[in-house]
């Protein structure tokens, strides 16, 4: 069904991958604003564990949760899916 990525030394399903680099998106986003991931939760209402989780890959994230952060760190969308 999906073509595996392979990121040594693992190999991983697409969906997977997209997630690993949103997560790193933000988090690079997230310290080039010097915000802690409080302070990012209190400007998106979201919870501080779910922005971990997404950070981490261990949560994907919804456009509409993407777009609330994209928001609180003035930046568009788009720069989640730059590099993908």
């Amino acid at each position: 069904m999906f073509k595996k990525i392979n990121l040594s030394p693992f190999s991983i399903e697409p969906e997977k991958g997209l997630n690993i680099e949103i997560g790193k998106k933000l988090r690079d986003l997230r310290s080039e604003k010097k915000l802690t991931l409080k302070q990012l939760a209190e400007r998106t209402n979201l919870s501080v564990s779910l922005i971990l989780q997404i950070e981490r890959a261990e949560s994907a994230a919804s456009i509409s949760t993407l777009k609330k952060i994209a928001t609180a760190l003035n930046t568009e969308l788009k720069e989640f899916f730059g590099e993908i």
